[in-house]
C-alpha cells in the first residue's frame, strides 16, 4: 500500500510540473475574453507561513461567460481573500468582470463591474416575514423549474411586504431572462433595453419612496441596493453578461463538496496543486470531455511537451487533438506509452 505522504507528494509533483503550464494558458485565455465571472470561497492549510491552522484561506475562481468560445475554469489559491488577489489574476483582462458585491473587487482595474442580481434578490428575500418565505423559491433561469410570470404589486396590494415586493421585482427581470435565454446575444442586448429597462426604472423609484427602520434586514436589503445602483443594471450592457452570478458560484460549490471530502490542505504547495488540477477537471467538463480520458492524455504526452508551446496548446481541452480523443468513453488500452498518436504540431 502506498503511504499517504508519497501520493500526496507525486499530486504536487506531477501538478507542478506537468500540468501547472496548461494552468497558465488557462489564464492567459480568460484573459483575452471580454466577459468573465469571478467569486472565492474558503479554504483550510494547515502549514501556511505566518498563519494558524485554524484561519480561513481561499480559493478564489474565473470563468469565462456565455461568449460562445470553448469555456474555461480557472481555480487560484490564495492566502487572503484581499481585492489584491483578483486585481492580480486579472491584471491585463479589460472588459465586463461579473462579481457579488465584495468590495475587493473594486480594486480590479480597467474594467466594468457587473454586480449579481441574485445576490440583490437573496437580501429583500431575507427581509421577508419567516412564515411568508415557506414556499418561496429563488429559482435561476437555467433551474429546471421555470418560473411564473410574477405580477409586479401596485400599491394598493398593502398585504405584501416589501422584502416580498423586492422578490417580485428581482424574479420579473429572472423571468424575463429566460424569455431571452436562447436569443443571440444582439438580439438579447435590444431585448433588455426595451423590456428590463422599464422593470428597473420602476424598482428604483420603489427603493425610493422606502423608508425602513434602522438596523432591519430591509434596510440592510435598500443599502445593499443603493450601494451598488448601476453595477446591477450593467449586465444589459452585453448580451454575454448574465442576470446572475451562478455561472462562477457552482465552480465554487463543486470545490466545496471536495472540501467537504478532504476536510483541508496541509501545505500551500497542496492547496496550489488542487487548484490546478481541479482547472482542468473543471475546464473538461464543460468542454464536455471524458475527465478521466482528457487527464490520461495529458500525463501521457506533458512529459515530453512541457517546454513546448506549440505541445502544450495542442493539449488545451478545446484543441481538435483533444476533442478527438476524449469525447467519448475511455481509450487507455488503446492509447498507452509503447503505442500512441504523435501530437499535431
Amino acid at each position: 500500500m502506498i503511504p499517504r505522504e508519497t501520493s500526496s507528494n507525486w499530486f504536487i509533483k506531477c501538478a507542478e510540473k506537468y500540468l501547472a503550464p496548461l494552468w497558465n494558458e488557462l489564464h492567459a485565455e480568460q484573459l483575452t475574453r471580454g466577459v468573465l465571472c469571478a467569486d472565492e470561497t474558503t479554504a483550510q492549510v494547515l502549514r501556511e507561513k505566518d498563519k494558524t491552522a485554524e484561519s480561513c484561506s481561499y480559493m478564489w475562481v474565473y470563468s469565462t461567460a456565455n461568449d460562445g468560445l470553448p469555456p474555461v475554469v480557472v481555480y487560484e489559491y490564495q492566502p487572503t481573500r484581499a481585492g489584491n488577489n483578483a486585481k492580480n489574476y486579472l491584471h491585463g483582462f479589460h472588459g465586463l468582470l461579473q462579481c457579488d458585491g465584495f468590495a475587493g473587487y473594486h480594486k480590479v482595474e480597467d474594467v466594468t463591474l457587473v454586480i449579481c442580481v441574485a445576490h440583490l434578490r437573496r437580501k429583500f428575500f431575507e427581509a421577508i416575514p419567516a412564515d411568508n418565505r415557506k414556499g418561496m423559491k429563488l429559482l435561476d433561469i437555467n433551474s429546471e423549474e421555470a418560473l411564473k410570470e410574477p405580477e409586479i404589486p401596485d400599491e394598493s396590494q398593502i398585504t405584501l411586504s416589501p422584502g416580498e415586493i423586492g422578490v417580485a421585482y428581482c424574479n420579473k427581470l429572472f423571468y424575463l431572462e429566460r424569455c431571452f435565454k436562447e436569443m443571440t446575444a444582439e438580439e438579447r442586448t435590444a431585448e433588455r433595453q426595451k423590456l428590463a429597462v422599464p422593470v428597473w426604472e420602476n424598482f428604483w423609484k420603489w427603493i425610493d419612496s422606502l423608508h425602513p427602520l434602522g438596523a432591519s434586514k430591509l434596510e440592510k436589503a435598500v443599502n445593499y441596493a443603493l450601494n451598488h445602483k448601476g453595477m446591477f443594471e450593467n449586465y444589459m450592457l452585453d448580451g454575454r453578461c448574465d442576470i446572475s452570478n451562478n455561472r462562477a458560484e457552482r465552480k465554487c460549490k463543486n470545490y466545496a463538496l471536495m472540501r467537504k471530502n478532504s476536510l483541508f490542505h496541509t501545505s500551500e504547495a497542496g492547496a496550489m496543486a488542487s487548484a490546478v488540477v481541479g482547472s482542468l477537471v473543471e475546464t473538461a467538463r464543460a468542454n464536455n470531455l471524458n475527465v478521466y480520458q482528457y487527464l490520461y492524455m495529458v500525463l501521457l504526452y506533458m512529459p515530453d511537451y512541457k517546454d513546448k508551446p506549440a505541445g502544450i496548446k495542442a493539449l488545451l481541452p478545446w484543441s481538435p487533438f483533444i476533442k478527438e480523443h476524449c469525447s467519448g468513453l475511455r481509450d487507455t488500452e488503446n492509447i498507452t506509452l509503447e503505442k500512441h498518436p504523435d501530437l499535431p504540431i
